[in-house]
């Protein structure tokens, strides 16, 4: 089971993590798996090399992605900009946990 938690503070996305895979089908042709990882890989690459977000704070590995935006030091500028990258990853999450609820298990946290 692929285990997404996400992190919010007055709406913003502060922390994500995501760990595990979904075992829907055999490796490579796992849907549910490449869907999230696809949608993580790009969120935390555009936060990365577009938005260039040097003192991003995240750990990425096989199976496991974690960005702890609040730790990063960030602008409310950087955040802002933050916002539409994640708040996009946490809006097509939320419909692939709503579809495949059986493999993906989305926990949010409001602090």
């Amino acid at each position: 089971m692929i285990k997404i938690e996400i992190e919010k503070r007055n709406e913003r996305i502060i922390y994500f993590e995501i760990s595990g895979h979904a075992n829907f089908k055999e490796y490579g042709q796992d849907i549910i798996c490449s869907a999230v990882s696809s949608v993580s890989q790009m969120t935390l690459n555009g936060l990365i090399e577009i938005l260039k977000l040097k003192k991003l704070k995240y750990t990425e590995k096989e199976g496991y992605i974690v960005c702890d935006l609040e730790k990063s030091g960030l602008t409310d500028e950087e955040y802002e900009r933050a916002d539409i990258l994640t708040q996009s990853m946490f809006s097509y999450l939320k419909e692939i946990a709503r579809q495949y609820g059986k493999y993906v298990n989305l926990k949010i946290r409001e602090v």
